[in-house]
């Protein structure tokens, strides 16, 4: 029997222990700068992000996104570089990449138009 209370005492210290660690604010005691750490880590394209070039790694860039048809990065990276008339014409490659993307996009959408007015008119004429 006394081996039991003290299993039973057992089990409740621990019990409140637990309660009292996770009631605990780890916060109150840390410094600020030990709360969080902020690891930055710049990815392959992080490399090519005109917005933190110089003008002439902006055209180096522009260029590049040039030639592999990345013509809407090519635009920006040209304006950071102050090559508004190339800026213009990689921008109107843009939209004529884009323009195919959009028929496409608009003549699914009228199919699905026309295909949700067929059932509505099926549902009509059932009632």
């Amino acid at each position: 029997m006394r081996i039991v209370k003290q299993v039973q005492l057992s089990a409740w210290l621990a019990c409140l222990g637990a309660v009292g660690i996770a009631l605990a604010d780890p916060k109150a005691d840390a410094p600020a700068a030990a709360l969080e750490t902020i690891v930055v880590v710049r990815g392959p394209e992080a490399a090519l992000n005109c917005n933190e070039a110089t003008p002439a790694r902006a055209r180096w860039l522009a260029d590049k996104a040039w030639q592999d048809g990345a013509y809407q990065r090519a635009g920006e990276c040209y304006l950071i570089a102050g090559e508004h008339g190339m800026a213009d014409q990689a921008f109107i490659k843009a939209s004529a990449q884009n323009r195919v993307d959009t028929s496409r996009k608009l003549a699914a959408n009228l199919n699905d138009v026309k295909a949700q007015a067929r059932q509505m008119k099926e549902a009509f004429r059932h009632r």
